[in-house]
């Protein structure tokens, strides 16, 4: 009988631990999905996806070693995927010094107890496109493009790639880093503009209410789908030397465009009206109002449009990329659609 691999997702309650977890779950892998306890209960998607009575947790904390020394050594996985720190653009500007502890010296502490405790163990680590910061229009990203990052967020991801990659190569260690541009998906938290405007476009499907407030209609995004995003994560591990790849589409999609597939998927035919601060988003058939410009959703140091280049990543192990932009809001408005119709509506 073949003994089943084992692996550990450090943040495992967020939307790419849960799509990992379920992926390696029907590879056969035997799942440590760890957690931060004291905060409130985030295994909504665990339980979405029907796993939660499947995978194994384990309550990790990165700020302490000893923790993450224990965990490891009792655990003792060939795979570990990391995904734990601080997420947020703008509240990385409000908390700057908390920001960089959790995401820098957080992987710094992960990196150290592999070291430590499981030196053989596969690493992946989830960077983040906004290490490259602002960027020239028209121009897709690369492993090899400029990196100079505009806000503390930013600034803790290419301070913790950077550290992996020494480890790499100081320390042998197989880590690999992935530089991660939007990716999207049911399991997105509501404070994301995509999961904002599914989440209230089932509202007004079947609840009505009043019109989704949003900010800049023409910000734009090279939005990817997280599923597709981590089942190439897992593929990466299995290579046999560890590197740094983008994950991206290389397409540029609005705000206002993602509204517009989405609300179309709910039922609704939406018509653009306006400019500017006055514009407004309306149901051609109804004349309802699906959204409105609210100026107190625009972002005071809002990340410039970038997309990126996934040649490398696509060559190594002959990824099929992502699914469309398209596809993502449909699947994101119909799982909101039915949580609504189930009663779900706190998550």
């Amino acid at each position: 009988m073949i003994k089943s691999k084992t692996a550990l997702i450090i943040g495992a309650t967020g939307q790419d631990g849960a799509h990992l977890a379920q992926q390696l779950l029907s590879a056969g892998w035997i799942v440590y999905c760890g957690f931060r306890r004291g905060s409130a209960s985030k295994t909504w998607r665990l339980q979405h996806l029907n796993i939660l009575d499947k995978v194994k947790l384990v309550n990790i904390n990165i700020d302490e070693p000893f923790n993450l020394n224990d965990v490891l050594k009792s655990i003792q996985p060939e795979h570990i995927y990391h995904f734990a720190g601080e997420s947020f653009v703008a509240d990385s500007f409000i908390h700057p010094v908390t920001t960089l502890q959790a995401n820098t010296l957080g992987t710094l502490n992960v990196l150290e107890a592999i070291r430590h405790t499981v030196p053989e163990t596969r690493l992946f680590f989830a960077s983040s496109s906004e290490v490259f910061g602002p960027t020239e229009p028209n121009t897709l990203l690369s492993e090899e493009s400029r990196l100079k990052p505009a806000n503390p967020y930013g600034i803790s991801k290419l301070t913790a790639q950077e550290l992996v990659r020494m480890y790499r190569d100081t320390y042998n260690l197989h880590a690999s880093v992935g530089i991660l541009f939007n990716h999207e998906g049911p399991l997105r938290g509501r404070n994301f503009v995509t999961r904002k405007i599914s989440f209230n476009l089932a509202r007004l499907k079947l609840d009505n209410g009043s019109p989704i407030e949003l900010g800049a209609l023409s910000s734009a995004r090279d939005w990817g789908a997280a599923e597709d995003y981590t089942a190439a994560m897992m593929s990466l591990l299995e290579q046999k030397e560890a590197d740094d790849y983008v994950f991206a589409t290389g397409k540029l999609t609005t705000v206002r465009d993602f509204l517009r597939f989405s609300a179309i998927a709910a039922g609704f035919d939406p018509l653009f009206e306006g400019t500017g601060t006055e514009e407004v988003c309306v149901d051609k058939t109804s004349g309802k109002p699906i959204a409105i410009v609210s100026e107190r959703y625009f972002r005071p140091f809002d990340t410039s449009a970038r997309g990126g280049n996934s040649k490398k990543l696509i060559n190594k192990i002959n990824w099929q990329g992502s699914r469309s932009v398209e596809q993502i809001a449909t699947e994101m408005v119909l799982t909101d659609i039915d949580r609504r119709t189930k009663g779900i509506t706190n998550v």
